[in-house]
């Protein structure tokens, strides 16, 4: 086994989420042993206007020789868009380099190692001295913590940006997939919730909840936006990276967003970014329509529940959330779209705002579980947005959701409790004065 520094960058496109997949391909190379905070730089070398670079450092463990690693390098590369031409030091979505090997000192056409500008980088330097400060490369005499104090470079401060952290939700995916499979067979009855924290994941996961979805209806409930459309792929990673952390047990499920998935290879390339942020599976929201998709997601490996019904996606274009399945052709198309979704593999469908006579007629008619939310109760399973279910978002609910609690209600006695005893303190501290 050889301990390789690898380099990471990007400057192009969702900076943070490129990082992320890179590092999923990376640990399929040997063992990811130290990673470093992902820092925002300045450009070096690169024209003025250049957007800012992220940049990190991890240490594999691989027993590759480095020729195979720079090849493997190359792949991630390509897989996540870097094009093989492009004109020098452009933008890039993402830049991978080997820093070091070992102790191996090489020098041939394509790959110099140690890498021979590194000491003179501190976008280099600054992250690989945080996991391994004492490490004295070929060729130098000093550790690298050593060589960053004596750098002379007029590179601005660094920025510490984010974590970059390895994927959590790899183990045990297959028995929690096991599981789920299982339930319409067995007759068990489906809960579902939504979470977008991990405060409230863990709490689901550790009171029974079999599927946790980490819906783009975070945008309203949590980030404040009037609608799911909002929603963007890297606010997502984002959320579903925080609810991983969360959740052991149940299956867990994250949305693609609005508009990431308009083809099979955009459709792709967006639910790799959730599957290495930690999901189990992705949903997306269309049925004979997005067959293409749910087909090119699950050859690649990546389990797909489908959406059908009201879809809150295409709610701007629908002029509001309106009850799918009234007249007999919309059923028929209903009943359609699941079957196409069954056959392409979906391992469940959420229907949603459906006549409850259709969405049993639904049920009945696929091999795949069913999760109702506004449906009745013939499904397999049932979800709410949990913010609805505890009441903890008091100026909009829709009228199937009937909360089991006031949690709005609890923060507001908690904070005027609070304000009063401020106050008290201050009035005190005047009269004692």
């Amino acid at each position: 086994m050889t301990a390789y520094g690898i380099a990471l960058g990007s400057n192009l496109g969702d900076r943070l989420s490129h990082l992320h997949a890179a590092l999923g391909g990376l640990a399929q190379l040997g063992t990811v042993t130290a990673v470093s905070p992902v820092y925002q730089t300045a450009p070096v070398d690169c024209a003025e206007d250049a957007p800012l670079f992220l940049n990190a450092v991890l240490e594999l463990s691989s027993p590759l020789p480095p020729e195979a690693v720079m090849e493997k390098l190359r792949e991630l590369e390509r897989g996540l868009g870097r094009p093989e031409r492009r004109p020098w030091n452009s933008p890039r979505p993402i830049d991978l380099d080997i820093l070091y090997a070992g102790d191996t000192v090489l020098e041939t056409g394509g790959l110099t190692l140690p890498h021979p500008r590194l000491h003179q980088r501190r976008f280099v330097l600054q992250p690989l001295a945080d996991i391994r400060p004492r490490l004295v490369l070929p060729g130098f005499t000093v550790p690298v913590r050593r060589l960053l104090d004596d750098l002379d470079s007029n590179e601005p401060p660094l920025t510490r940006f984010a974590k970059l952290e390895p994927t959590a939700g790899l183990v045990g995916r297959d028995d929690r997939l096991a599981t789920f499979a299982a339930m319409k067979s067995a007759g068990r009855p489906i809960v579902c919730l939504t979470a977008g924290d991990y405060p409230t994941a863990r709490l689901l996961d550790e009171n029974g909840v079999d599927l946790i979805l980490v819906g783009d209806s975070l945008g309203m409930v949590v980030l404040g936006y009037p609608d799911t459309v909002e929603v963007t792929l890297a606010e997502m990673a984002h959320h579903t990276r925080a609810v991983r952390r969360g959740v052991s047990r149940a299956l867990m499920v994250a949305d693609l967003p609005f508009e990431t998935y308009l083809t099979p290879a955009q459709a792709l390339s967006s639910a790799q970014i959730l599957m290495q942020a930690g999901a189990d599976a992705v949903k997306l929201e269309g049925g004979v329509n997005k067959v293409p998709q749910v087909r090119a997601l699950r050859e690649a490996g990546i389990p797909v529940v489908g959406h059908i019904g009201m879809l809150p996606q295409q709610v701007r274009d629908e002029g509001g959330y309106k009850k799918k399945g009234k007249t007999p052709d919309a059923a028929a198309a209903l009943i359609a779209d699941a079957a196409a979704l069954d056959d392409a593999g979906a391992i469940a469908i959420v229907l949603e705002g459906m006549v409850a006579q259709v969405a049993a007629e639904v049920t009945k008619a696929v091999k795949c579980p069913t999760i109702g939310i506004g449906a009745g109760p013939d499904c397999d399973g049932q979800i709410l947005v949990t913010a609805d279910l505890v009441g903890a978002f008091p100026w909009f609910r829709p009228p199937f959701a009937q909360a089991r609690g006031d949690v709005a209600g609890q923060i507001r006695q908690a904070v005027h409790a609070f304000s009063e005893e401020v106050k008290g303190f201050r009035v005190q501290g005047s009269g004692n004065g």
